[in-house]
């Protein structure tokens, strides 16, 4: 481990006064030595007072949870990527990182206040062999009830060493009585790829949920599958993909790429940060006509893979903007259970472009914030606001903080009664009573009027309401009005207002039919089939979908766009 390196450990754990040893100074230059004495300084400081805090504040501190400030504060303070990593969030990285883990293969979330299963049941898993459903309600763990337990602590109880055994119960709708299973754990394997297979005209669709160990083994086995069976072009969609690991982001572009191509750099203070990261092997999808699917959910390893694939022109990207994460971590061993997930690098595309979205650390920290070239104005003229670069046909491209589609497509907005809907959990619950009761429904079925009205009845037996913008708004003008005296002289236009808003709220139902439609199809799809039925119901009106589509039936169309010079 670096000198370097260590000094950052030492900084995180601050555990009092700490020693340097000084065999190392003789080589330091003057700046690194006062730079490092400050480290050492400030360092002894910081635990000093600690110490006096815990011995002798008036009453008796938590020494953990003031620890946990002034490490949260720090952390808060360099940027929103630098993060102590320990319990479940701990768990969670050795997941990604490792691929898989030992237990039922099941995703848990919460709903109506127990810990719900929220996903169908990965393929082949123990949970998917007993039946579990996505919805089902998990209401004891090995007799104990899950009641007001978090989903962390569900979680951790559910997983386990792979041949060991769970006894769960479970609340399902339609069922009287609670369901038990004893189920025996075993190795679950993330599945990175959540759907492969040809979806019209002989295109494939590929999707990929996140980036991590197996996500290169997932996307190279699905282009073969596919040219085995015979697609004309393939669609990788990446949208709502947070990203994962640099190497698995590496990897998966490597799938499309020509051998010897750079894919990524990175850049930062130390010499081990400093790498190039190129294509190893002729591309499995050949010279296929490619389009990635982003979206401002798509960040950090899914901009690796979009970026290089617009930067070297192999393949046109299609929807909106992407995040904008162009910093690498790496994780530094704490202690047995704790690790610190840490900024060391930032990584720049073939071109040369740094995508990183606005300031990442408060300028006060770094010695040389002024110039930091992350930092652009916000500007709707590219040209005279951020840095042009060059794909390899010429294209323009820029580091105005995340990926430009080629093709823009105009996302949808929710309305502020769907968004109500979705966060009330209002669609997922009606699907659950739904498929409970409609078994012998088949895969591709209709949404009719039929159901529409069924969950329009479900919404009035539930009670459910929510606030729109405009009556947030008529409210906070009621309060201004009293407080300057108003509001007898405004009552009368006021109560017409919140007439037309309520009358704007009855229509909303009707208004929202198609997303209705979509949505529905997916939820009930989801719960009695599984995630890949679900895809293919959310496939109707998917206009980045119907775009992509549209261009690789259109090969004139599709050369036009990487072609096109100056953009």
């Amino acid at each position: 481990m670096s000198v370097k390196k260590k000094f950052i450990i030492l900084l995180v754990l601050i555990v009092g006064s700490i020693g340097f040893s000084t065999s190392f100074s003789n080589w330091m230059t003057g700046e690194e030595k006062d730079y490092y004495t400050s480290v050492r300084k400030n360092t002894i400081l910081f635990g000093e007072i600690y110490k006096q805090i815990a011995d002798k504040y008036v009453e008796k501190v938590d020494p953990e949870k003031l620890m946990r400030v002034g490490i949260n504060a720090m952390l808060d303070a360099v940027d929103p990527y630098t993060v102590l990593i320990e319990d479940e969030d701990n768990v969670q990285l050795q997941i990604i990182t490792q691929g898989k883990y030992g237990g039922l293969g099941m995703l848990v979330g919460y709903q109506d206040g127990w810990p719900t299963v929220v996903e169908p049941p990965y393929e082949g898993t123990p949970a998917m062999k007993a039946g579990i459903r996505e919805g089902d309600k998990i209401i004891d763990i090995d007799g104990v009830s899950t009641k007001e337990k978090s989903v962390s602590e569900v979680a951790s109880k559910l997983r386990g060493e792979k041949g060991t055994a769970v006894t769960i119960k479970i609340k399902r709708a339609g069922e009287d009585e609670p369901i038990e299973f004893r189920l025996i754990r075993a190795e679950i394997v993330i599945n990175d790829v959540d759907y492969a297979g040809i979806i019209e005209d002989g295109i494939g669709y590929i999707k990929l949920t996140r980036f991590s160990k197996n996500a290169e083994r997932e996307v190279l086995d699905a282009v073969r599958s596919l040219r085995q069976q015979n697609a004309t072009g393939i669609i990788l969609d990446l949208r709502n993909n947070p990203g994962g690991l640099l190497e698995a982001a590496v990897g998966v572009a490597d799938v499309f790429l020509p051998k010897g191509k750079l894919v990524v750099s990175t850049k930062g203070r130390l010499e081990e940060a400093m790498q190039e990261y190129y294509s190893e092997r002729d591309a499995t999808a050949g010279d296929l006509p490619l389009v990635v699917l982003i979206n401002g959910l798509s960040a950090s390893a899914s901009e690796i893979v979009s970026g290089a694939i617009q930067d070297l022109d192999r393949g046109v990207v299609v929807g909106g903007e992407s995040f904008g994460k162009g910093l690498v971590q790496s994780v530094v061993g704490l202690t047995r259970d704790a690790r610190l997930k840490l900024t060391t690098a930032k990584y720049y595309l073939p071109s040369g472009r740094l995508i990183q979205k606005e300031k990442y650390s408060a300028d006060i920290l770094l010695a040389d914030a002024e110039q930091d070239e992350t930092t652009h104005p916000t500007s709707d003229a590219l040209e005279s606001e951020y840095h042009r670069y060059s794909t390899a046909a010429g294209r323009s491209v820029y580091d105005n903080g995340g990926v430009q589609p080629d093709v823009a497509v105009e996302a949808d907005t929710l309305s502020d009664y769907e968004s109500a809907l979705i966060r009330q959990s209002m669609i997922f619950n009606y699907a659950v009573v739904y498929a409970a009761s409609h078994e012998d429904l088949q895969k591709g079925f209709e949404v009719t009027p039929d159901i529409l009205n069924d969950f329009r009845k479900f919404l009035e037996e539930k009670n459910f309401t929510y606030v729109s913008k405009a009556e947030e708004a008529l409210q906070a003008f009621r309060k201004a009005a009293e407080r300057d005296g108003l509001t007898p002289s405004v009552e009368s236009t006021l109560a017409q207002i919140e007439q037309q808003i309520a009358a704007a709220k009855q229509a909303r139902f009707a208004h929202s039919t198609d997303f209705l439609k979509r949505q529905l199809a997916m939820e009930i799809s989801a719960k009695l089939w599984d995630t890949q039925t679900k895809i293919e119901a959310s496939f109707s009106d998917d206009k980045d979908l119907e775009a992509a589509l549209r261009l690789l039936k259109n090969r004139a169309e599709y050369d036009a766009v990487l072609a096109a010079k100056g953009k």
